[in-house]
């Protein structure tokens, strides 16, 4: 099993509280999904750390399944683009 790792930039505290929003929510949508997965016998479905890249803070989210990684990938995607166009 081969860990997927996925780097997103957080440039602001608005987008830090998406972030946590939208983790929390993707969470809570894949809890049945989550159990199901073979992966889930060997190691967590994800793991999320911060990292500092000068003054923006980087999240780094590990996951052990390429769907789950995806899905959240293009959900983030969609919600920041939400959150922009509506700050636009």
């Amino acid at each position: 099993m081969s860990d997927i790792v996925v780097k997103l930039p957080i440039e602001s505290d608005g987008e830090a509280n998406l972030f946590s929003s939208y983790l929390n929510s993707f969470m809570h949508l894949r809890r049945d999904v989550m159990q199901d997965l073979p992966e889930a016998e060997d190691a967590p479905y994800l793991i999320v750390h911060s990292d500092r890249c000068g003054d923006c803070e980087v999240k780094l989210l590990t996951f052990q399944n390429l769907g789950a990684a995806r899905a959240f990938s293009a959900g983030w995607r969609r919600a920041l683009d939400a959150r922009n166009s509506e700050l636009a």
